[in-house]
């Protein structure tokens, strides 16, 4: 799976991953991408649409999502979407960055029930989501989706987790670096799609070491440093 936007280098990330999939081959990769809310209307979904698929070099995505709510209109984005799909061009669809709120209102629109995923900032760490989202979307058949698996520099979470002692003593005596003892919390815990970045092959190796990573026996060490949320959180985003 490749995960990638049409924001991101404003188009140029599209272009590079579509020379991955010319070179990998197109059926070995499950594509995601987004859409801005400002380009989910009736003016430019389409031809927004079109343009990430030229980029990707791709007749269709596997995974369409909005990157975003902000102003869209959920209406009228669950069924350019489910037109999407009609048409070939995405074979499913989804939300990014939705809480409760947003995915009730979203179910409250015709197709919205359509929708596969929510990609939500989901770690170790920054675990909101746990206490009202992931259940709301269990209880309505939707895959979880978690971007900034690993962390973020930017929420000050990677920086965090790596220096963190309990963390380190998990690592000692698994011999499993911080990402990939992350990256069994989100897979192998709390069954989610995970998604992370990487450097490089040696630098995925590391990572994906965590997807057959057994550490519930740390559960309740994890617990204690990093407890899970006892009231709602605001839905952390980037």
């Amino acid at each position: 799976m490749i995960d990638t936007a049409e924001m991101y280098g404003n188009g140029n990330c599209e272009d590079a991953v579509g020379r991955v999939l010319k070179r990998v081959g197109r059926d070995r990769i499950f594509l995601v991408d987004k859409i801005l809310p400002d380009n989910a209307t009736p003016e430019h979904f389409r031809k927004s649409l079109e343009t990430s698929l030229e980029r990707l070099g791709t007749d269709h995505i596997d995974l369409y999502l909005l990157h975003w709510r902000e102003k869209a209109d959920l209406a009228f984005v669950a069924e350019a979407m489910t037109e999407a799909v009609r048409d070939g061009l995405i074979l499913r669809w989804g939300v990014s960055n939705f809480d409760v709120s947003d995915m009730e209102d979203l179910f409250a629109v015709d197709h919205g029930s359509d929708c596969y995923t929510d990609q939500v900032l989901y770690n170790i760490c920054e675990r909101g989501p746990e206490y009202d989202l992931f259940p709301w979307l269990k209880e309505h058949g939707l895959l979880p989706m978690s971007y900034s698996s690993l962390g973020s520099s930017y929420t000050g979470t990677r920086k965090r987790c790596e220096s963190d002692p309990a963390i380190k003593k998990i690592s000692r005596e698994t011999g499993l670096s911080t990402s990939a003892i992350m990256l069994a919390f989100n897979v192998r815990n709390h069954d989610i799609s995970a998604l992370f970045g990487s450097t490089s092959y040696d630098h995925i190796k590391n990572n994906m070491a965590g997807i057959d990573a057994d550490i519930s026996q740390y559960m309740d060490l994890i617990n204690q440093r990093f407890p899970a949320p006892e009231k709602k959180v605001p839905l952390a985003k980037l």
